[in-house]
């Protein structure tokens, strides 16, 4: 049993190494996207809201803010805001992509920036964040043509 209680120690340690380097690979690469995403805000490119995939879901707990056993993070780029997730119940996620004939939300009431999101979500944004970014300039092609 020792040694199974070890390497399972050492598989965590190795996850939390994983889990840390990524992180600061993210904030190294998301702090200067964010800088200039706000540099094309200020420039009057704005009123944009772009959602990506699902990147991390977690228990609730016993938040008032929740009504469901989950929460889901989805990575969003908000112009002006930047890239961050919104943050959704699970219920109200599922009811977004399973009802076409709504009216979209407005992303920005359930945007959390970049830098308030827990470190785990932080860590997964740099997987998302391309193709969020190949979506705005893709946006910004619509608008000048």
């Amino acid at each position: 049993m020792h040694d199974t209680l070890t390497g399972r120690a050492v598989e965590l340690a190795h996850l939390a190494d994983l889990i840390r380097a990524s992180l600061a690979l993210a904030d190294s690469a998301i702090h200067p996207i964010n800088e200039q995403l706000a540099g094309l805000a200020e420039l009057g490119i704005d009123n944009l809201e772009l959602e990506g995939p699902s990147v991390f879901s977690r228990v609730a707990g016993s938040s008032p803010a929740f009504d469901d056993d989950r929460v889901v993070y989805a990575a969003a780029l908000l112009m002006p805001g930047g890239l961050g997730c919104t943050v959704w119940s699970a219920d109200d996620y599922a009811s977004r992509y399973g009802e076409s004939d709504h009216e979209p939300p407005s992303l920005r009431e359930r945007f959390v920036a970049y830098e308030r999101l827990p470190p785990i979500v932080r860590a997964m944004i740099p997987g998302v964040a391309p193709k969020l970014i190949v979506d705005l300039l893709q946006s910004f092609r619509l608008l000048t043509r």
